[in-house]
């Protein structure tokens, strides 16, 4: 069966107007992706909607979102409660065992379950759109911390044992500048995507409130978007830290070097200019007293006559 197929078959167990989307976070969308929502700069990023799970370079998608309408109640009927608990199971069946409980959010007659990279909302007709682009929205947000995170979880190694580099550089060690360099390119590009994230998730709460708006609230706030955002700044401030002092290190020791090089230079051609200056020295010498020796003879002659 193909990807379509699985999708629709998947649905027909929903109720009448549910729908799963497939979302992939790029940076272009190519001819004939469907556009779900473009994020304004600097982030440069727009959300496409994937025929399957596999997203447009082959990988995974990085959201997967269920929509079930419902009517507008204070209080879920039975029915309601029995659907509800079937889509977190859905939600939850895409978690491996060790990963993440589901989160449930309750408000304005919506209700949504969450988990990273699925998330089934149940909600008015006329609202399902305006909720599904926040969710959309704001899980962008998440999954670029989790990225971030994951990122400097991976580089924390590498920075440590590079930390003696902040301190001495040695011409063994100096064959590392590019790895340096490299490493330090990457830790500011992180910068950059960290620094992009800032406006969008220190943004202060919309009045009146609004689905959207408290979607997008509510979800920075039980993800901890703010204190992972700090942490995340904190630890780039110590990389930053070790790759400025081992760039300044390498080049102090460059430059060291190139001076110490110049000074054996400055030296060689002194001591070379004075062994020119003794041989000249020398063989005028040795001129004057051949002809200092030469010179009697033609004196005794002519006081003989």
């Amino acid at each position: 069966m193909s990807a379509t197929g699985e999708l629709n078959a998947s649905l027909s167990s929903w109720p009448v107007g549910s729908a799963i989307q497939q979302i992939a976070y790029v940076v272009e969308a190519t001819s004939g992706q469907v556009v779900a929502m473009e994020f304004p700069p600097p982030l440069r990023m727009c959300a496409v909607v994937t025929a399957s799970a596999a997203g447009p370079d082959g990988g995974s998608s990085e959201l997967t979102i269920l929509t079930v309408p419902a009517p507008v109640r204070e209080t879920m009927s039975d029915d309601e409660t029995a659907l509800f608990a079937r889509m977190q199971m859905w939600v939850e069946a895409a978690t491996p065992a060790p990963g993440p409980a589901s989160q449930i959010m309750m408000f304005q007659g919506a209700r949504i379950c969450w988990t990273p990279g699925r998330i089934a909302l149940l909600v008015q007709p006329e609202r399902i759109e305006s909720a599904r682009r926040a969710l959309i929205e704001v899980s962008f947000y998440d999954a670029e911390l989790r990225a971030i995170e994951h990122q400097l979880g991976q580089d924390w190694p590498h920075m440590e044992a590079d930390m003696p580099l902040a301190f001495e550089v040695t011409e063994n060690t100096l064959s590392q500048r590019q790895q340096l360099r490299q490493r330090f390119l990457q830790i500011l590009q992180l910068r950059t995507r960290l620094t992009r994230l800032s406006g969008h998730i220190h943004c202060p709460h919309l009045h009146p409130p609004t689905l959207a708006s408290q979607i997008g609230e509510r979800f920075r706030d039980r993800t901890r978007m703010e204190l992972r955002y700090e942490i995340i700044d904190e630890q780039i401030e110590v990389f930053e830290g070790v790759y400025e002092m081992c760039g300044q290190r390498a080049s102090d020791f460059t430059l060291t070097r190139s001076g110490n090089i110049l000074e054996w230079i400055i030296i060689i051609l002194l001591v070379a200019q004075l062994l020119l200056s003794g041989i000249e020295m020398l063989a005028g010498s040795g001129t004057e007293t051949s002809t200092t020796t030469s010179s009697p003879p033609s004196t005794t002659a002519s006081t003989g006559q």
